[in-house]
């Protein structure tokens, strides 16, 4: 088929299996166009400039490619216009040749930080069907008084993990994994069952811990139900988002947002997803297609200190906003299709 034409054999085989071409109709969701178009941007800037990307932008592409496929591969996408389907197709391609390229080329200095670019960077990994549901997180019904200094000062960095110890974690995982040794490592164990009070990049890396595990299946061992642990940290995170959109959000919590709302939103809650984030995101995006960690707004006079994991990009923009608005933007457009026909 014209339009699988420069796939890799294991996407075409999966999309000639799951996918009737000739059934294409008319399906569409607001500001469905609007989004690809952003999508399409922030994918071709991605590949345009790989020597300003990093690990995890590569991880971002990763997760971008499988949402894609689990897209076109959804009974629904039988519905899409050739032009979607057409347009989802070659950012398929785009972030198959894009990561396959950044893993070659990036050496992260970080041991850590490699075992996880060359293990986690499988699209097939993360290919897993999303069970979509709302309410399934608690809604606080008050939202704090919260200022700049409480953003800058607490909420953004509050608690465990911080950014090695989280790879730390990652990293042994990963090694279970690889090693068949199926089970959560005490490191990460006592992470998790820290009590301590864990808000903003903390909270979502427990999040992030909890998802590795189960990718690879290691979660074994965790003193709590793993869904449990998922439900709880999103109805956190989802306080955190509603303190921090109530301050305007200010400094870098737009990539805040970014992190919150795809992770959350991978579980399949949708009080993460829907218009109103859309709009927030779309919003934040450069002309070039990238997304800078503050947003859109006029800095200049207050100090913009990327964060680690990050690094500077053209335009004002940085690699790791600028990957997560690529991995949201596809959850997004795969939301609206799965939960076209409800």
């Amino acid at each position: 088929m014209k339009g699988l034409r420069g796939l890799t054999g294991t996407w075409a085989i999966l999309l000639l299996c799951g996918f009737t071409p000739w059934a294409r109709g008319r399906m569409i969701s607001d500001n469905f166009e609007d989004k690809l178009t952003a999508l399409t941007k922030v994918v071709d800037y991605i590949h345009e400039r790989p020597d300003q990307m990093n690990a995890d932008a590569t991880f971002s592409i990763t997760i971008v490619e499988a949402n894609i496929a689990a897209t076109l591969m959804h009974k629904n996408a039988q519905q899409l216009e050739n032009k979607y389907w057409e347009t989802l197709t070659r950012i398929l391609k785009l972030c198959d040749s894009t990561r396959r390229y950044l893993m070659e080329t990036l050496v992260p200095q970080n041991k850590d930080i490699q075992l996880l670019h060359h293990t986690l960077n499988n699209p097939v990994l993360w290919l897993r069907p999303i069970f979509w549901q709302d309410g399934g997180v608690d809604r606080s019904s008050s939202t704090a008084d919260i200022t700049y200094r409480d953003i800058v000062g607490d909420l953004i960095m509050q608690g465990t993990p911080k950014e090695e110890e989280s790879d730390r974690c990652l990293g042994e995982i990963v090694t279970n994994g690889l090693n068949s040794r199926y089970r959560m490592p005490d490191t990460c164990n006592q992470i998790l069952t820290r009590r301590d009070l864990t808000r903003g990049y903390p909270l979502t890396h427990r999040l992030l811990i909890v998802q590795v595990a189960k990718t690879l299946r290691c979660e074994y061992g965790l003193p709590i139900r793993t869904s449990d642990l998922v439900a709880s940290y999103c109805s956190s995170i989802l306080q955190d988002l509603t303190d921090i959109e109530a301050a305007g959000f200010p400094y870098q919590t737009p990539d805040l947002m970014m992190e919150q709302v795809l992770l959350c939103g991978m579980e399949g809650f949708l009080e993460f997803t829907g218009g109103h984030f859309e709009r927030l995101l779309l919003g934040w995006a450069h002309p070039s297609g990238c997304f800078s960690s503050f947003g859109n707004k006029s800095l200049e006079s207050e100090p913009r200190k990327v964060r680690r994991a990050s690094t500077s990009t053209d335009f004002g923009c940085d690699s790791h906003a600028t990957g997560l608005a690529a991995a949201t933007l596809s959850l997004f457009i795969r939301e609206n299709v799965e939960n076209a026909i409800k």
